[in-house]
C-alpha cells in the first residue's frame, strides 16, 4: 500500500551575512596588532630603531635632491658675450653694442644661482663661430651657438630664447705682431726731443684696423720732468692704446728719453732803429721821427737769454732796422721794422713794431 508522506516545501540554510569593509579593515588591523604583540620582543624593538637611523637620514636627502633638481626657470637674464673665429688666422668681432644680450634659462635653481653669480665677474660668455670662407659682415644664428658654449653644459643649465635672435658678426684676417712706431703727441711744450725704448710695439688685429695704423702715441704730455729743462730718463710711459677693442699690444708701457728746453719767458727791449735808405731815397729825402724813434718790443725766449738782453749784456746789442726806398717814403701809415740781432733762441712775442716818419724833400 502506498505510504503517503506529507510534503513540505523546500527550506534551504540562510546565507551567511558578508561583513563590511570597515569590518574586515578592522579585523586586520587587530590580527596585525595581535602578531606584532606576540612577535615583540627588545631585538625586534632594536632593529626597528636602527632602520629609523638611516631612514630618516635617507629619507630626508632624497627630498631634499629632489627639490634641489627641480627645473626652474630664469627669464631676462643680462649676459655678456664675446664671438671667436674657428678659423685662426681670422678674426670675428661683435659692435660693441651688440655684446650683451638677453637670455632665458632653466635648470636647477642651485645650478642657476652659481651661473648667476659667476656672471658677476663681468667675464664675457665666448662663442665659437664658423667663420669658413667668410670675409666681412656675417649674421649667424644666436641661440644654436649659444647652446654650444661650454659654460651653459658645465653649469648644467640650458639656453631656451635670447634676444636678438641673429649675430652681426665683422670677420677679417688676423695679422699677428706687427710692429708700429711709438711717437711722441704732437706739440708738447718745452720737449726738445725724445727716443722710446722700444721704438716700436708689436699690434695684432684685424688687417683693415692693423693696416690703418701709422703710430702708436706715448702720453708724455703729463710728465712733470717736462716743467724741468735737461735730460731725462722716464719708465713706463703709458701708450695711448684702446684696450677694448678687437686691437692687442705686446707691451703698455716704454721707456722714454727726453730732452726739455729752457722754459720760455717774456721780455721787453727798447731797441735803437737805424734806417735803411735807399741812395736815391738819401739824396732826395730828409727822414726824420715822428715820436718815439726808440720802440719798446716784446720777446720770449729762455729766462736767463732774456735776462742778458733786458740787462745790456749781449754784445753787439739788437737793434731795428727801418727799411725806406721809393715804394714807402710817402706812406703816412706807420711801417713795421725789422728785429736784428737776437740771440738764437730769442724771438719776437708778436708782431713787429711799427713806426711813422716823415720824408721832406731836399
Amino acid at each position: 500500500m502506498d505510504l503517503k508522506v506529507p510534503t513540505q516545501p523546500d527550506q534551504r540554510p540562510p546565507a551567511p551575512q558578508r561583513p563590511s569593509p570597515l569590518q574586515l579593515h578592522a579585523r586586520a588591523l587587530l590580527s596585525e596588532f595581535r602578531r606584532f604583540y606576540y612577535g615583540l620582543t627588545r631585538e625586534n624593538v632594536g632593529s626597528f630603531l636602527k632602520t629609523l637611523l638611516w631612514a630618516i637620514p635617507l629619507t630626508v636627502f632624497i627630498w631634499v635632491y629632489a627639490e634641489s633638481e627641480e627645473q626652474e626657470p630664469d627669464a631676462g637674464q643680462l649676459i655678456n658675450i664675446q664671438v671667436n673665429s674657428s678659423d685662426p688666422n681670422k678674426i670675428a668681432t661683435l659692435d660693441r653694442n651688440s655684446s650683451v644680450i638677453i637670455c632665458d634659462l632653466v635648470g636647477p635653481q642651485a645650478n642657476v644661482d652659481r651661473f648667476k653669480q659667476s656672471l658677476s665677474t663681468g667675464t664675457p660668455i665666448p662663442i665659437e663661430l664658423d667663420t669658413g670662407n667668410v670675409i666681412g659682415q656675417k649674421t649667424f644664428p644666436l641661440l644654436d651657438n649659444l647652446r654650444e658654449s661650454p659654460e651653459f653644459k658645465e653649469a648644467g643649465i640650458e639656453v631656451v630664447k635670447c634676444d636678438p635672435a641673429l649675430l652681426t658678426v665683422t670677420v677679417d684676417v688676423l695679422v699677428r705682431s706687427r710692429p708700429i712706431p711709438v711717437r711722441p703727441p704732437p706739440n708738447v711744450p718745452g720737449l726738445q726731443s725724445v727716443t722710446f725704448d722700444p721704438p716700436t710695439v708689436n699690434v695684432t688685429g684685424p688687417k683693415g684696423i692693423v693696416d690703418g695704423l701709422t703710430q702708436v702715441i706715448a702720453d708724455i704730455s703729463s710728465l712733470k720732468e717736462l716743467n724741468v729743462p735737461g735730460p731725462h730718463v722716464v719708465d713706463g710711459v703709458p701708450l695711448k692704446v684702446d684696450s677694448s677693442g678687437p686691437v692687442s699690444y705686446d707691451r703698455l708701457q716704454v721707456k722714454a728719453t727726453l730732452m726739455v728746453a729752457e722754459k720760455d719767458v717774456v721780455g721787453h727791449y727798447r731797441a735803437p732803429i737805424w734806417l735803411a735808405l735807399q741812395p736815391d731815397v738819401q739824396k732826395r729825402y730828409s727822414i726824420t721821427a715822428n715820436g718815439d724813434f726808440t720802440p719798446t718790443f716784446d720777446v720770449i725766449g729762455p729766462a736767463e737769454e732774456i735776462d742778458k738782453l733786458e740787462h745790456g749784456q749781449i754784445s753787439p746789442l739788437p737793434h731795428a732796422i727801418l727799411e725806406i726806398s721809393d715804394e714807402n717814403v710817402n706812406n703816412v701809415n706807420p711801417a713795421p721794422v725789422t728785429i736784428l740781432g737776437l740771440p738764437p733762441d730769442v724771438r719776437l712775442a708778436g708782431a713787429p713794431p711799427e713806426v711813422s716818419f716823415t720824408a721832406t724833400p731836399r
